[in-house]
This record gives C-alpha cells, sequence and structure tokens, in this order.
C-alpha cells in the first residue's frame, strides 16, 4: 500500500511530521485525520472520543460494517489479480470474502457479538455476498477499460496548514486516454439515484483532492465515480458520476478546520439523535443513557 501525498511524490518513510500530524498522533494514535474522523466528531462528538480517542471496546459491530469491509476486500483481491494478468472466479473471491470477514471479526475482538438485522443472520449475509460477487463479474466493472493504476491507496493530502494530513483510501483508480477515474464502491439497500450520489459525495470529491498529485504528473483531469452495489435477491451495480468542485473542497476544508478545533479542545459533548444513538455501539457507555448527562 503506497502512501502519496497532494503533490504528487511518495511520501518520505522518515519524514519528520508536520506539528499538527503529531499533535493528531497524541490524540488518537494516527498522525493524520481523516474524512470518516471529522464527519463522526461532527455527528456526535463523544462516540469520536469513544472511537478514536479511548479506544473503548464496543458492545456489537453491526453485521454492514463487516460485510462492506468484506466485500471491498474481494473487489481488492479480484484487482489486484487483474495487475498480475489474472482474473479470479466466483468462488476465489468468496474465499477473500470470508478471510477478511473472520479477520475483522477478530479485530473488533473476540467477545464482541455482530449484531444482524432483524431479518438477517449469518448464513443469509453470506448468501448475499455470493450474488453480489456474482453480479459484479458480469458487470462492466469486472473489465474496466483503461489501466489499474491504484487499489485500495493511501493518499494525502494538506487542506490548510493548520490541519493534520487528510487522509483517504481510495478504492479504485484507472486511467484511459484522457481521463483519470477515481472510483468509490458503496453497498447500499437500495440503487442510488444521480441526486443521492451528489448529496453523498464530500468524501469522494476529497478523494479526488487526494488524486490531484497524480493528476497533474499525467496531465489528466479527474473523474469521480460511485460504484453503488445493492443488497438486494438480485444485485445491481451501477456506476454514478458526481462532479469535482472547487467550491466545495473550500467549504470542507473550513467545516475540517472547525471540527479540529473542536477536537482539541476535547470538547467531546454527546449528541443523542434517535436513528444514531440506536445503532451505536458505544450506547452502554454514553452518560446520555447512563442517566449522567
Amino acid at each position: 500500500m503506497t502512501t502519496i501525498v497532494a503533490e504528487g511524490t511518495r511520501a518520505p518513510a522518515q519524514a519528520p511530521l508536520r506539528p499538527p500530524n503529531q499533535v493528531a498522533e497524541q490524540i488518537t494514535r494516527r498522525p493524520y485525520v481523516s474524512y470518516t474522523q471529522l464527519s463522526l466528531m461532527r455527528s456526535c462528538p463523544r462516540k469520536f472520543a469513544f472511537q478514536y480517542v479511548e479506544n473503548a471496546p464496543k458492545d456489537f459491530i453491526p453485521s454492514s460494517l463487516i460485510y462492506g469491509g468484506a466485500i471491498h476486500a474481494s473487489l481488492e483481491g479480484y484487482y489486484r489479480a487483474r495487475l498480475e494478468g489474472l482474473t479470479l472466479s466466483s468462488e476465489e473471491m468468496l474465499l477473500c470474502y470470508h478471510h477478511a470477514w473472520q479477520s475483522n471479526l477478530k479485530t473488533a475482538g473476540e467477545n464482541t457479538p455482530v449484531k444482524f438485522n432483524a431479518t438477517e443472520d449469518e448464513a443469509k449475509v453470506h448468501a448475499l455476498a455470493q450474488r453480489t460477487i456474482d453480479a459484479f463479474l458480469l458487470s462492466p466493472l469486472a473489465n474496466p477499460k483503461g489501466t489499474v493504476l491504484g487499489i485500495e491507496e493511501e493518499l494525502r493530502v494538506v487542506l490548510h496548514p493548520d490541519l493534520p494530513d487528510v487522509l483517504a483510501k481510495v478504492d479504485l483508480v484507472t486511467q484511459t486516454d484522457h481521463v483519470l477515474h477515481v472510483i468509490d464502491f458503496k453497498t447500499a439497500r437500495s440503487m442510488w439515484s444521480e441526486q443521492k450520489a451528489l448529496e453523498s459525495s464530500d468524501q469522494l470529491v476529497l478523494y479526488g483532492v487526494t488524486a490531484q498529485g497524480m493528476s497533474r504528473f499525467l496531465g489528466l483531469p479527474v473523474q469521480l465515480h460511485f460504484a453503488v452495489m445493492t443488497k438486494a435477491k438480485e444485485p445491481k451495480i451501477k456506476l454514478l458520476s458526481v462532479p469535482t468542485d472547487s467550491q466545495r473542497v473550500t467549504t470542507m476544508t473550513e467545516t475540517a478546520l472547525t471540527t479540529w478545533q473542536a477536537i482539541l479542545a476535547g470538547n467531546f459533548y454527546p449528541n443523542p439523535s434517535p436513528m444514531s444513538c440506536s445503532t451505536c455501539p458505544f450506547k452502554s457507555r454514553c452518560p446520555v443513557f447512563a442517566g449522567k448527562a
């Protein structure tokens, strides 16, 4: 896995950390921030602290989280094989999926239960994975145009001198004659509309920023895409493009600065909401539900 800074050069292995990166490492044990971290801090600072500052044990791990990670691992295995001139079969991709499922369970901890939806169990989720892999192999994404340049690439960008490096883990980067394609795979209950893709694209727009160094080096514009894979009896896979937007990057940078200042202040208050709290794996630890808030 290669870490690349925004200017398109490989980060030196022993390069000294910028001061904001040093502070980030002191707070979260990671010398960077990610969109996921910043988004979680905005939605519930208390949950952010449980997860990234205190490394608190979870009450459970959602099956959707393990499933999504395992599907990504099967896709990574497929594209890495293509780089070597090989093609993984459905059975081989499913082996990648099951290996990642077990690995994610170990990471979560042996005593952390998996929480399935009311209509799910482990066998049904694994059967869904098989159907999704089969649908993927029949889709154009199994034979992307152009050259595969990156798979699960870790890219970093300095959005602002006062911010730690912002880390993005880009699922797939491909190059055609005229465009550098940045693709983010998403599993979803139903197919997204173009409007839904646009509304969900802040993270993808950030991924586009992290790929700008590569873009300038190649002299190609960046095109952003979601590859949406539905969780259905007959999974559907669709590639949805979203525009790059410099104004959104400016707004995201301003929001990230405000969020980072809140992290520095240690202002980790609970922000309860019916939808978020019902699925929160730290609910038993939250002062709201312990009668202390």
